[in-house]
């Protein structure tokens, strides 16, 4: 009896475990979605757009005229963005914020390569936003 009673539990373990792949697909979908735009808007110099869409965990380091301001100098000291290669993808759970999906990129400008790490979170209303973004030297 219990035997059957197991093997009747599998097909909800199954949709449990093609569900939960489903949603953390289309996250890892969104995620470089958004990582594409703060790129593209990088290299358009619109860090202030960058600043208006993200979280306001994001928000709440500094004002829009210090990140547009911190922006300005990492374009003049490496010149444009001309490139970001996705180096890796991995996702987690914050304790106080929930899901997080964190993107990893080398970036090359014109004077230089850098590494970049992008952390996403889902707004409450499900909007897939930047939550952190740092920029650092290569190893």
């Amino acid at each position: 009896m219990s035997f059957i009673r197991d093997i009747r539990r599998i097909p909800i373990f199954v949709f449990l475990f093609f569900a939960v792949g489903c949603n953390v697909e289309r996250d890892r979908i969104d995620a470089v979605a958004v990582a594409s735009r703060v790129h593209s808007e990088m290299q358009a110099g619109d860090f202030a757009t960058i600043y208006r869409e993200s979280s306001p965990r994001f928000k709440s380091v500094g004002s829009e005229s210090q990140f547009v301001s911190m922006m300005q100098q990492v374009i003049q000291e490496r010149g444009v963005l001309k490139k970001a290669d996705e180096v890796a993808y991995q996702t987690g759970i914050g304790s106080n914020v929930g899901r997080t999906h964190d993107l990893f990129f080398t970036l090359e400008y014109e004077h230089g390569r850098a590494k970049e790490h992008l952390i996403l979170t889902r707004s409450d209303g499900g909007q897939m936003q930047l939550w952190k973004l740092e920029i650092g030297p290569t190893q």
